[in-house]
């Protein structure tokens, strides 16, 4: 029996989502085959890049496949970021061997030194005949930033956070940490949760990041999970009650009105997520919040309500990250847009 002291004790590590702590890797065979194939087969000048969400599991897959001796990059380097070239263009000189490896070019980094990084690296690529794996997220399918690099070659597979791939980690994590030779998720959670928080139509932009922080704030809560010896059990009602008490969301007028109104929704239209596909156009939101008698533009709309929704993981944006060369204008979280865990858990 796994009790609630199991649980709290190894909170950080059954449910880690960064390098603070070892924990095993698992499956995405065909991604380990298919980026050593790619890196084996990497022409100087050239560019491996890996383009996902946020918190997929990018870094932990490259650092899998160093420690592994599985691409030629010494064991123990430290990344270089898109923002650090674009600083400091000399810290490409010191990274060991002739494939660099530089992360971050994705939207947390600002646009003006998303491109000039991209460009100072493509430049020393050229330069110094050395190759490159990129690690990045919906950004690099832009050609306004992707085109900042010469020769590109993308990793094509990345298993998405589906289910299956959901409870194969938990289960294997399970195991190593509490020492366990059979063992089931079922036995410390309510089976349908796993379907809450990787539902079909959100599997493509799911994050170990979005769910695992969660888990651990939930475990780590006195009110949900006590320090004691019976049996651990997590529940569906267990999120949302945690969701509905949480007073970190501050929302002005409107905002709280559109809420209110997109919750409504969705409780009428896709009970429990159900019928979710593609999700919404920025314009079928619009809609909806003047329904709910919010009067402002489409453009501030999304200004004010829209793309601060999704900043904020309300609502997570699944469309390409927008470049306007002329403006500048950078739309990091476009359309469309499908219900976050945490408004999905808060409609039920």
């Amino acid at each position: 029996m796994i009790t609630n002291r199991d649980l709290k004790a190894c909170k950080e590590q059954l449910f880690s989502y960064s390098a603070a702590y070892q924990v095993p890797f698992y499956g995405r065979e065909k991604t380990i085959e298919e980026m050593q194939g790619l890196t084996d087969g990497l022409k100087p000048r050239q560019v491996l890049t890996i383009s996902q969400p946020l918190g997929t599991g990018k870094t932990f897959l490259v650092n899998y496949m160093i420690n592994n001796q599985r691409i030629p990059v010494p064991a123990g380097s430290t990344f270089l970021t898109v923002k650090g070239i674009a600083e400091d263009p000399e810290i490409m000189e010191d990274f060991p061997g002739d494939t660099l490896v530089v992360d971050e070019a994705d939207i947390k980094t600002p646009v003006k030194k998303l491109r000039k990084g991209l460009k100072l690296l493509a430049e020393y690529l050229d330069e110094n005949e050395c190759k490159a794996i990129l690690l990045g997220d919906y950004s690099l399918r832009n050609p306004a930033i992707s085109g900042c690099l010469k020769y590109t070659v993308p990793l094509l597979h990345f298993e998405d956070i589906d289910q299956a791939f959901l409870r194969g980690v938990l289960e294997q994590r399970f195991k190593h940490f509490l020492d366990l030779e059979d063992f089931q998720i079922d036995q410390v959670m309510e089976p349908e949760l796993i379907d809450y928080l990787a539902p079909e139509w959100m599997k493509s932009v799911n994050s170990f990041r979005g769910i695992f922080s969660l888990f651990q704030k939930i475990v780590a809560d006195d009110r949900y999970v006590r320090y004691n010896g019976e049996a651990a059990y997590l529940t569906i009602e267990t999120f949302r009650d945690f969701l509905c008490q949480d007073q970190t969301l501050q929302l002005d007028q409107n905002q709280k009105k559109f809420w209110d109104m997109l919750c409504e929704y969705l409780r009428e239209m896709y009970p429990k997520g159900n019928g979710i596909a593609t999700g919404f156009t920025d314009t079928e939101l619009y809609e909806l919040a003047k329904n709910s008698g919010i009067s402002m533009s489409e453009q501030t709309f999304k200004e004010e309500i829209l793309y601060p929704f999704a900043a904020v993981d309300l609502l997570a944006s699944t469309g390409i990250p927008e470049y306007i060369i002329e403006s500048k204008e950078f739309v990091r979280r476009p359309a469309p847009y499908v219900p976050s865990l945490r408004l999905l858990l808060s409609v039920l």
